[in-house]
């Protein structure tokens, strides 16, 4: 009796997983997808005007931000919550 418990414990966690946090792809998108675009423009202004300056900054606020990115999102994620 326990196992189909489980089961279905298991296929309800399974079929509200997308409908538990809808701004979560949002706050991946954001703490991720911000960093890797500025990152970007940053080095391409400094590759494109010969400004070799703008190199610190691309990688602080690129691989940098997204490094604390990966990290906050790491730490602040819920996977193992038992609904």
């Amino acid at each position: 009796m326990t196992s189909h418990a489980v089961e279905a414990a298991h296929a309800r966690s399974v079929d509200n997983a997308d409908s538990l946090d809808p701004g979560v792809p949002y706050r991946w998108l954001v703490l991720l997808g911000v960093p890797f675009v500025v990152g970007g423009a940053l080095f391409a202004a400094g590759i494109s005007t010969g400004q070799m300056w703008l190199l610190g900054p691309a990688s602080v606020f690129g691989p940098g931000a997204m490094i604390l990115g990966f990290t906050y999102l790491a730490l602040t994620s819920d996977t193992n919550r038992y609904q």
